[in-house]
């Protein structure tokens, strides 16, 4: 009997690949023959989050609507020899299912999957969802995170309101006794960095040194600005660990008392597992501003309070006022905390296989 191969088709960002991968772990603890294929974009995250897990990876054809701006005979034809690629691959390889998992690079192989007749589920993390999934949502389901998702797809979509899938590592230390050590603050710049995020904080940090003095803050900057935040810690005298990429965030999420982060969908569900009440930076160059909508999802639930950058401007933005509130109101902190455990699901992973399996079957 050969064994069952899926295709998990998407990327780019950690937010596309993390609940890719929990995905893929929850369909290994169920068949641990099965094989479990990444079809990506080629960025270097990707390789870093996926190296450790040992499911195979290939590289996929992504042309963006930005590549159709500025080059669109040469993007319809790369986009025409990605979906003829996708069919021959999928059409030798026979997968049991396909999943979307958002992202440019989804599209040809989901397209080509549903043409080849192959069972197809799209995941959708945001609020707001992708132009992917809009587009194909009337030919094949989608898990959603969020209820307010329903009304931007296609009325003859199939829709799963499961949550967004965590890693089984993350679910583990989820579940596990929380860190009795000194208070922390988390800021996280993202898979890929945000120099607006670690400006926006530091200033912060600068204006609250005396109120956090007994913290320790970790800090997550992405490829670049370890090095100057290093420094500017050790300036100020604080407590501190810096690292430009963590791979093993639930450790850090098990020590967080406050996170300061933008708002994509996937580390506001994080956030939401370990109870971390957060100050949202939503992302002003975002597809659609949807960081605006799911960081209004979680301030209007009481469990973030957000500070928004005019759109398309990357300067820092000032957060000391909301990040004073945290800090120095505990029993405001512990109701934001019970309001972002309220939001989470952690039987997303086992909910979405079962549809996929059901499908497949």
């Amino acid at each position: 009997m050969s064994r069952r191969l899926y295709v998990l088709a998407g990327g780019g960002t950690g937010g596309h690949l993390a609940p890719g991968i929990a995905v893929a772990e929850e369909l290994r603890r169920r068949d641990p023959d099965c094989i479990v294929r990444f079809v990506g974009a080629g960025r270097a995250v990707e390789q870093q989050m996926l190296a450790p897990t040992g499911f195979d990876y290939s590289v996929g054809t992504a042309v963006s609507r930005s590549d159709f701006r500025r080059r669109p005979l040469h993007s319809l034809m790369s986009f025409c020899r990605s979906l003829t690629e996708a069919r021959q691959i999928l059409h030798r390889d026979r997968p049991v299912a396909v999943v979307g998992l958002g992202g440019f690079v989804s599209f040809p192989v989901v397209f080509a999957a549903i043409r080849e007749h192959i069972p197809v589920l799209l995941l959708e993390q945001n609020v707001y969802p992708g132009r992917v999934t809009r587009w194909l949502s009337r030919f094949c389901p989608v898990c959603v995170t969020f209820e307010a998702t329903r009304r931007w797809l296609s009325r003859r979509a199939v829709v799963h309101v499961t949550g967004n899938p965590l890693r089984t590592s993350l679910l583990a230390a989820a579940a596990g006794v929380r860190s009795s050590e000194a208070p922390t603050l988390l800021i996280l710049g993202g898979s890929q960095g945000s120099r607006q995020v670690t400006e926006s904080a530091l200033q912060a940090v600068e204006a609250l040194r005396s109120e956090l003095t007994g913290w320790h803050i970790l800090h997550q900057t992405g490829p670049d600005g370890a090095d100057q935040a290093r420094a500017f810690y050790e300036r100020l005298q604080l407590a501190h660990t810096v690292e430009p990429f963590v791979s093993g965030m639930e450790q850090w999420y098990s020590r967080a008392t406050v996170a300061i982060s933008r708002a994509g969908a996937t580390t506001l569900c994080e956030l939401a597992a370990f109870g971390i009440p957060a100050v949202l930076i939503p992302h002003p160059f975002a597809a659609d501003d949807h960081q605006t909508l799911n960081a209004r999802y979680f301030v209007e639930a009481g469990a973030a309070v957000m500070v928004s950058a005019p759109r398309g401007s990357m300067q820092p933005v000032p957060l000391s006022d909301a990040l004073l509130t945290l800090i120095a109101q505990p029993q405001h902190r512990e109701s934001m905390r019970s309001a972002m455990r309220a939001l989470a699901r952690l039987d997303a992973a086992a909910v979405i296989c079962d549809q996929l399996t059901g499908q497949s079957s």
